[in-house]
């Protein structure tokens, strides 16, 4: 079963011709173009009360009826998936996420995630603060990114150490391989991030919307093609490292949506793309990895710090890089 939820537009009446697709994009914000071609597809989108397809361009007073469904939440489930624990007492744990692993449920996705493997090893002992769907979650990384990440056990610990993350008083360092060279060895990188209105999934720069992101970036190891590069987060937005380098024209190599994979990026001979597309395949995923975690345990009232070792993979392509002089 789904939820529907209903959206009717009337067409002004100068309105000009315009694709349905293209004018449904720009009446509603948070739906992007292709889900909208979607919808038209399977019947969803109604003229007049008729169906169409994706080519009719809409007229002047045309009513329109967009049926957009909404899936119900699934329950979630405890899953016996192996977590690498760092530290752990009663109040918290750090752990090392590994690569392939979302962090919690999501409308598409509702098993084999973090909070799954969680609720195992954990049952019933773990903070509520964000909801059922994120119980012990403070703060995420991406599905592809590994590394390091605190947990909550309980609520008595969730918030201060939420607060610590919200305030920068949490320290969080990353590691990555970066394409090509940065004109200085350390910089400051400030901007709006905005999600990408042809697909939600994207964060994009921004000059008039979003919200503020700032990372710091120091090259630790420099080649003739990629950057070994250390990135201290000031905020923690979605995708807020890849999504700068990107901007930076600096994409993480390896990150299929934000140009670390596109060979004329990297700009090596023909006579080696085929070495380029071996690294491709040891490494199927964005060059980044969180090396660090700092922060103040509330109960314990002492600051912990961890380190996690770089992933095999990443390693790898180090040793590549080095090997082959890229």
């Amino acid at each position: 079963m789904k939820n529907i939820e209903t959206v009717e537009i009337k067409v002004a009446p100068n309105q000009a011709k315009e694709r349905i697709d293209k004018y449904l994009f720009a009446q509603i914000k948070r739906v992007s173009r292709n889900k909208i071609q979607n919808l038209v597809e399977s019947g969803n989108v109604l003229v007049n009360e008729k169906e169409i397809r994706t080519n009719y361009k809409v007229l002047p007073n045309d009513s329109i009826v967009v049926k957009i469904p909404r899936p119900v939440k699934q329950e979630i489930l405890p899953e016996n998936i192996d977590i690498d624990f760092v530290y752990e007492d009663e109040y918290l744990a750090v752990i090392n996420k590994q690569t392939n692993m979302v962090v919690h449920p999501t409308y598409s996705r509702s098993s084999g995630t973090l909070v799954n493997a969680l609720m195992y090893h954990f049952k019933d002992q773990l903070s509520s603060v964000n909801g059922k769907e994120r119980p012990g979650i403070v703060h995420r990384l991406d599905k592809d990114t590994t590394g390091l990440m605190v947990v909550a056990k309980n609520d008595l610990v969730h918030q201060p150490l939420a607060t610590q993350f919200a305030e920068k008083t949490a320290r969080r360092e990353y590691f990555g391989i970066c394409i090509g060279k940065f004109k200085e060895r350390t910089g400051r990188i400030e901007t709006l991030l905005t999600r990408w209105q042809r697909d939600r999934k994207i964060m994009v720069v921004s000059e008039f919307e979003g919200k503020r992101a700032a990372t710091n970036y120091e090259v630790i190891e420099e080649f003739h093609k990629f950057s070994l590069v250390r990135f201290i987060l000031e905020t923690g937005r979605t995708h807020q490292i890849r999504a700068h380098m990107k901007h930076l024209n600096r994409p993480l190599f390896g990150d299929p949506f934000y140009g670390g994979i596109n060979v004329k990026t990297i700009d090596l001979p023909r006579n080696q793309v085929r070495r380029l597309n071996h690294m491709l395949e040891i490494l199927p995923r964005q060059a980044l990895h969180a090396r660090k975690l700092e922060f103040y345990h509330p109960i314990l009232e002492k600051r912990l710090s961890f380190e996690a070792e770089i992933p095999d993979d990443i390693s790898q392509i180090i040793e590549l890089i080095r090997k082959y002089e890229y």
